[in-house]
């Protein structure tokens, strides 16, 4: 199997003024500089329809599973593995990623201007997933709203959707690399614990298999039960919990979010810029963040998983990224 990786993504990064950036931005930065230690987060959207975006600076982060970090009991050991090794990424240019995972509403649009179907969807059955041929983003096996993440959307789907909405604004928009979804992750916890050390806590910031999934699904469930009831048994509206530092919000649970790189064992020769890993051929793409049926182990942000990139599931979906330039 060969290997390569995209250097596209690597930039260097410049400060820019938040007054300069607001106008260029719709005014939604602060008044302090985008490189400022001290500057809040940068909202901003570039249409109506579109997703809004948090700035994020560039930085350098430890990325996999750190030393030190609690694992869950029960969390199968030959998964970590695809945790490892823990490496230094640097990542020295700016980006924008979307502060909430795309919702129904928002991809809808994409789906009515391009006669988008996308049916046939694993969907949850008691313990297991079952294939529904009718199943899609809009009836994903369960009762939802346009403020609902959208779920049931491939790789392939994400892909075209992320092109109609830079043929739509002129501006690229893609997938988050591995890293820089990490990388916000991170930075958004700044020094608070982890939500599987959260306890009857973590139901206040995440959607996760918690008392409510158990009374739909299953309390006997694999990956275990959040000891607290976050009030969705399946997917929430989006920002229906506490945000992050930066200012996002569902980045564990709720519906996992597509990334650009293609599955690998683990770390081993992966990039350190913030770039994605490529291999050839690449028939499965990394999903980070967790699912409404994430257990503890599962919302950790070192957790990884690769599926098909043609496979829909009733919790894979979409949080985008928007390049910004220097």
């Amino acid at each position: 199997m060969k290997e390569h990786y995209d250097m596209n993504r690597h930039r260097s990064g410049n400060p820019v003024a938040c007054a300069v950036f607001g106008l260029l931005f719709l005014g939604t930065c602060t008044a302090a500089s985008a490189d400022s230690a001290t500057s809040g987060p940068q909202f901003f959207k570039d249409c109506d329809v579109c997703p809004e975006l948090v700035r994020i600076r560039p930085g350098e982060f430890q990325m996999g599973l750190r030393e030190g970090e609690t694992v869950p009991p029960g969390f199968p050991e030959d998964q970590i593995l695809h945790e490892l090794p823990a490496h230094v990424v640097q990542i020295d240019y700016p980006f924008a990623i979307g502060r909430y995972e795309v919702s129904i509403g928002e991809f809808a649009a994409f789906a009515t201007a391009t006669d988008f179907d996308g049916k046939g969807c694993f969907v949850q059955v008691d313990k297991a997933w079952e294939f529904s041929p009718d199943a899609s983003f809009r009836a994903p096996g369960f009762d939802v709203t346009d403020a609902d993440a959208a779920a049931c959307l491939s790789y392939n789907d994400a892909a075209a959707y992320l092109q109609w909405l830079s043929s739509r604004t002129g501006q690229t928009y893609r997938f988050p690399t591995e890293a820089e979804w990490e990388y916000v992750v991170r930075s958004g916890l700044g020094d608070e614990p982890m939500p599987s050390d959260l306890g009857a806590q973590a139901c206040e910031h995440l959607n996760g298999s918690d008392a409510t999934f158990g009374q739909e699904f299953t309390e006997d469930w694999k990956p275990g039960l959040f000891e607290c009831d976050d009030g969705h048994a399946t997917t929430a509206p989006v920002g229906s919990y506490k945000p992050n530092k930066l200012g996002m919000y569902d980045v564990f649970g709720n519906v996992s979010e597509w990334t650009e790189d293609c599955s690998g064992r683990n770390y081993e020769g992966a990039p350190v810029d913030g770039s994605a890993r490529h291999l050839e051929p690449c028939p499965t793409h990394i999903l980070r963040g967790g699912t409404f049926a994430g257990g503890p182990g599962y919302l950790r942000p070192s957790r990884r998983g690769g599926f098909p990139i043609q496979l829909r599931g009733d919790g894979h979906g979409l949080r985008v990224v928007r390049e910004v330039g220097n």
